[in-house]
């Protein structure tokens, strides 16, 4: 239903489109308890998955860029405010202890559907801002060109298609991000980079 609301307004402001979906977009990302898959979607119907893969990168990059913001200006007082702070901290000390260009490049390819509380994390560590910008793109792109490519064949084919190809990715993120691991295959895999990155 909100895909389809989203989709219409996208038709009725025509030449702002552009502009308010990659804020929609930004907006789940700043406040988590805004799906991102149903704006993911209302994009790959109106732009077509192109466009709207563009569209939704700038999104997803202007939205970590101000939640890296508030957490790095405001810390946690404000931080709490957008999410929930213990997942927030548990992240910050995670990427304390692990950040390294590639890790954060490797953790943010795993941590799809977390990306809104790595954000915040990253704003509270020591991670500096050009790094965690370009971290940030290079971890998103293979998640996103997965979605609205593959997305976008399974819509033209099926929406039904498209709707169990959206749920299976929701709950193979869901199940991996949740994994007690995690971090210690990131270290695994990046733990033997030099510290001259940083």
């Amino acid at each position: 239903r909100m895909q389809e609301t989203l989709t219409e307004f996208l038709k009725n402001y025509s030449v702002a489109a552009p502009a308010i979906f990659v804020a929609v977009r930004a907006l789940a990302i700043i406040i988590p308890p805004i799906p991102g898959a149903f704006v993911d979607l209302a994009g790959l119907v109106y732009f077509g998955w192109v466009k709207s893969l563009i569209l939704a990168e700038a999104g997803i990059m202007l939205g970590a860029l101000v939640s890296f913001g508030i957490a790095r200006r405001f810390r946690e007082p404000a931080v709490k405010k957008f999410v929930a702070l213990e997942k927030v901290i548990l992240w910050e000390k995670n990427l304390s202890e692990k950040k390294k260009f590639w890790g954060f490049v490797g953790l943010r390819l795993m941590t799809n559907s977390l990306f809104d509380y790595i954000s915040y994390a990253a704003g509270l560590s020591t991670m500096g801002l050009w790094k965690f910008l370009l971290a940030s793109l290079i971890g998103s792109i293979p998640g996103l060109f997965i979605f609205y490519y593959f997305g976008g064949l399974f819509y033209q084919n099926s929406v039904y298609y498209l709707l169990v190809f959206l749920a299976t990715l929701l709950i193979l993120g869901s199940v991996f991000s949740k994994k007690r691991n995690i971090f210690d295959l990131i270290s695994k895999l990046y733990g033997r980079e030099g510290e001259g990155q940083d």
